[in-house]
């Protein structure tokens, strides 16, 4: 499943920040973050600037304390828009105008990535303006030594002097500024674990294993509660796992199906997999995996070839022992 997501990040075409209506109401907090709406301002200097405008809209700020070793991180929206968020760290922007608005994930490092990183997407009169930053620097532009300084239970990011770039026109934009948030909730949905326990409940990692489909070393991590997902992962180009080539993240839900035998005739369980956000974008994308627990190791699906997953008939017909998932 880690190995698929990477896949679909590169070819999915239909990546952008999805609609919703707007949705102010706050309940009672259960994850200990610390949402609300916010006060500051963030401030923009660059050429794109002649299509942004100088300053974001801010509105809300959605908030996700980090979950096993998946990273702190926030989304921010503008003010007519909305973040949605389901335990155990997902959260979902809702963009209430599909021509005009932003979002933005901050993302801060955690003990497994060690990379701090911004994902935005600026929607001006229904065209679309993507940027993105890493620290240490991976495949876009490095976001400056100490450039973000995230503190989720404290209420408050700075950034100074941080840099992004546009991922289509490689321009930059610099974002400089504050903001503060109050309250507490999560724009609109805090509640509940998502569903009901699975087997695949909690925190499954995988530890610098080699990915032939990309070429790349891969390590990463996918937490399951209820019938929700998430995950991050990091993709580097040396066989020990010290030079990042690109970081992703997704989240979404899931539904256990029938059990089969594979093609080489070991049990394993059909998994319907929907993603509701990737790197930040919000969207909805339903792809076929199968999953095989053997103790305390996870098997997905081998998607290389005819049968990639993107339709129940391509549902794969086998496991992928060479890259397993561990429990944590």
């Amino acid at each position: 499943m880690m190995k698929l997501l990477a896949i679909l990040l590169f070819t999915l075409s239909i990546v952008g920040c999805g609609g919703g209506s707007s949705n102010s109401n706050n309940p009672v907090d259960t994850n200990e973050n610390t949402s609300g709406n916010t006060t500051g301002i963030l401030t923009l200097s660059g050429d794109d600037t002649t299509i942004v405008g100088t300053q974001l809209d801010t509105g809300y700020v959605g908030t996700s304390l980090a979950a096993e070793l998946q990273p702190d991180y926030i989304a921010i929206v503008d003010q007519a828009s909305s973040v949605t968020f389901t335990p155990p760290n997902l959260l979902t922007p809702n963009i209430a105008d599909p021509n005009n608005g932003f979002v933005m994930v901050v993302m801060d490092d955690s003990p497994r990535s060690g990379i701090k990183g911004i994902s935005m997407s600026i929607i001006v009169q229904g065209s679309k303006l993507d940027y993105a930053c890493t620290t240490p620097v991976a495949t876009f532009i490095e976001c400056g030594t100490n450039s973000i300084a995230l503190d989720i239970p404290n209420k408050i990011i700075t950034f100074d002097n941080a840099t992004v770039i546009n991922t289509d026109t490689n321009t930059i934009l610099t974002i400089d500024g504050s903001l503060t948030w109050s309250g507490n909730g999560n724009g609109g949905n805090g509640g509940g674990n998502g569903g009901t326990v699975t087997e695949l409940e909690g925190t499954w990692s995988t530890t610098c294993l080699y990915d032939d489909y990309w070429g790349t070393y891969d390590t990463g991590s996918i937490t399951f509660s209820g019938n929700t997902f998430s995950s991050f992962g990091v993709e580097y180009s040396d066989s020990a796992c010290t030079v990042v080539d690109e970081s992703y993240s997704s989240s979404g839900t899931f539904a256990i199906g029938n059990s089969m035998i594979t093609s080489s005739g070991v049990s394993a369980n059909e998994v319907d997999v929907t993603l509701l956000t990737m790197d930040g974008n919000n969207f909805t994308y339903t792809y076929y995996d199968i999953f095989r627990i053997d103790s305390d190791r996870l098997y997905f699906g081998d998607t290389d070839g005819e049968y990639d997953g993107n339709s129940v008939a391509k549902r794969p017909i086998d496991l992928d022992f060479s890259y397993p998932s561990t429990r944590d």
